[in-house]
């Protein structure tokens, strides 16, 4: 989880024009946007500053339930990662969140600057008590400045109408209602059989060189499937992957 993460942070916070806001007005609406959410549906909504590594932190009495930012309703964080909210979900559905946002992080730069505000991210996140019998539904919204940079991400948090029995995620279109990606479906098929194959015998303790024999390829093959289980995974090593992928229940 750490590796997707960090590669998410680096994405966000390593882009080509670091500095201030650009757009002041941009920020402020934001800002009001984050306050009306947590006044109007009780919920907590974080306003992330990607230039300056920093988040705005929205409390609406869901906060008050979930027993976290207790200081004030309005909180100024040196961070993009709500990691007291985090603390309260599900660590797997949390996994899930990470690989599905970097994903909508390299989509949405695919998207010209004026149509971006038109995708989010929608995910249903369990809370790690499962007694309480009450699930997150988490939304989120990047906002782009002149020179196609992200700078802004919006999340917004509140109690799910229906309790999640297990992660659902979505990239969704908001003005067409188009399921862009959609994480429950997608996951089994994130790895490729094959890739799941090798990745199994890994995590199993059998060098490329038998995988090789056993599956009947050239150890060149096999070497080129490892690589591409790291590039999809966002991970270091094959150690790492097998841990992330048996936890997602990818094999």
């Amino acid at each position: 989880m750490k590796n997707i993460k960090d590669d998410l942070s680096k994405q966000l916070l390593e882009q080509k024009n670091s500095g201030n806001i650009n757009n002041k007005k941009v920020l402020k609406t934001c800002q009001e946007i984050a306050q009306n959410f947590a006044d109007l549906e009780n919920g907590i909504a974080v306003l992330s500053d990607l230039y300056n590594n920093k988040s705005y932190i929205y409390s609406g009495k869901i906060a008050q339930e979930l027993e976290i930012f207790k200081e004030d309703q309005v909180q100024e964080i040196e961070s993009i990662w709500e990691e007291e909210l985090f603390g309260k979900l599900n660590s797997d559905d949390v996994l899930q969140k990470y690989l599905l946002e970097l994903h909508f992080f390299q989509f949405i730069k695919t998207i010209p600057t004026e149509e971006r505000r038109n995708f989010c991210v929608i995910s249903k996140l369990r809370m790690n008590d499962e007694t309480t019998g009450k699930s997150l539904l988490h939304k989120m919204f990047y906002f782009s400045n002149q020179y196609e940079d992200v700078e802004l991400a919006l999340c917004f948090y509140n109690f799910d109408f229906s309790l999640a029995l297990h992660y659902e995620g979505a990239i969704i279109n908001t003005a067409t209602g188009n399921i862009v990606k959609q994480n429950v479906k997608e996951n089994e098929f994130f790895l490729s059989a094959r890739e799941k194959e090798i990745l199994k015998m890994l995590q199993a303790g059998k060098q490329s060189k038998e995988i090789a024999n056993l599956l009947f390829i050239s150890i060149n093959t096999v070497s080129r499937h490892r690589q591409n289980i790291l590039e999809k995974m966002k991970v270091n090593n094959t150690a790492e992957a097998c841990s992330i992928a048996t936890k997602l229940k990818w094999i």
